[in-house]
């Protein structure tokens, strides 16, 4: 079975993966910053320091791919120019110390699969639909997202096959978006911000770890893909359906715009603008979700 070497495994996603693809049978290398217990049945942790420029070289051992989950959390905090500078050195400088073992090194990598976000597109509200031809937004979160990309594409440019997953707003019962607001919603509370007209681009947890799968199993996927639902929704949509999964209704007003943007600075574009994102791409290559609707998504957390 293949051996995968996952950086960023320790986070909200790649907890999720690395159980996923373990029970599938894969063997995983997990990069951890800190000292881990270093076997756990067919998952094993190695040390890297990126600072530093070290990866422990035993990580690489019998690893054919590579998949890259880092990326410091980028609604974890206000944006300021120093944190700015975090979001976008934790991204590329990971990416980078990767390739330059395997470059240094001569490992024999045959695929890369790394991360990127529907940010790509900029924090901008329209009917337009966007799919993966369409260019970078002139904003912030267009801008991380393309230097990632590019980064991401220096395994390409090796001859490596590399595909890049564009991700939405990821939904899981222990983590993420869904378990910031669903305490809100238990107690009645409307969880729509500003004019709730935005759309949310959006993907379960479930469908994500098998779209990983899907593309370690299937090797004609290459490239970028957009890596959202089917199902087009609005905040407005996100927060109803969202109580009417717990049972509950409320008739209280969404959460004002500007209190979004007292609290958040300018990270609360993010949270009040979105587009609608098209995943055609990825479904073309034969991959079919399992919640492709919020309801049966949100559901299934109950």
């Amino acid at each position: 079975m293949k051996k995968i070497l996952v950086a960023g495994g320790t986070g909200f996603v790649g907890k999720h993966l690395i159980s996923f693809l373990s029970e599938k049978g894969y063997f995983l290398n997990v990069l951890t910053r800190k000292p881990f217990s270093n076997t756990n049945g067919n998952i094993h942790y190695y040390q890297w320091d990126i600072e530093n420029q070290m990866i422990d070289q035993n990580a690489f051992d019998g690893v054919d791919t590579i998949i890259n989950l880092t990326g410091a959390n980028i609604g974890e905090k206000r944006w300021t120019s120093k944190r700015k500078k975090v979001l976008l050195e934790s991204r590329i400088q990971s990416i980078n110390l990767l390739y330059k073992y395997v470059a240094t090194h001569n490992y024999n990598i045959n695929t890369f699969i790394s991360s990127s976000a529907v940010g790509y597109y900029g924090a901008i509200t329209t009917d337009n639909i966007f799919n993966e031809t369409s260019e970078n937004a002139n904003d912030f979160l267009g801008f991380i997202c393309k230097k990632w990309e590019d980064a991401a594409m220096q395994f390409q440019a090796s001859g490596i096959r590399t595909v890049i997953l564009r991700k939405g707003v990821i939904l899981g019962n222990d983590g993420g978006m869904y378990k910031k607001l669903v305490p809100l919603a238990k107690l009645g509370i409307n969880v729509s911000l500003g004019s709730g007209k935005q759309y949310l681009p959006w993907i379960d947890m479930h469908d994500l770890v098998r779209i990983y799968d899907f593309v370690l199993s299937n090797l004609q996927v290459n490239g970028i893909y957009n890596t959202v639902s089917s199902n087009h929704i609005t905040m407005n949509d996100f927060s109803k359906t969202m109580l009417q999964a717990l049972g509950k209704q409320s008739f209280l007003p969404n959460v004002p715009s500007f209190l979004i943007r007292f609290v958040f600075g300018e990270m609360a574009v993010m949270l009040l603008e979105g587009s609608k994102v098209s995943n055609e791409k990825l479904k073309n290559t034969g991959f079919t979700f399992d919640f492709d609707s919020l309801k049966m998504a949100l559901n299934r957390f109950l």
